[in-house]
């Protein structure tokens, strides 16, 4: 399964249905906190992530999300 992390739906949207045509499972979310609500419940062979998810474009949120998963899927 391949998960995709963006807080632009038309990202989401267009990666989904382009990989989905490809034949490949495909999750999405919307942010941080529902990506992993997937991570914990599955283990995504792949992850296509944003690395800002608010105004700042430092790339904090996406590394922290990056460490998040680590955790649960090292």
């Amino acid at each position: 399964m391949i998960l995709i992390i963006d807080d632009d739906s038309a990202v989401r949207s267009s990666l989904s249905f382009m990989l989905k045509r490809a034949g490949y499972e495909v999750k999405t979310a919307p942010g941080p906190r529902e990506a992993m609500d997937i991570v914990r419940a599955e283990a995504p062979a792949l992850i296509l992530m944003d690395m800002n998810f608010t105004l700042s474009t430092t790339g904090e949120e996406g590394l922290t999300l990056l460490k998040q998963v680590k955790v649960f899927r090292p």
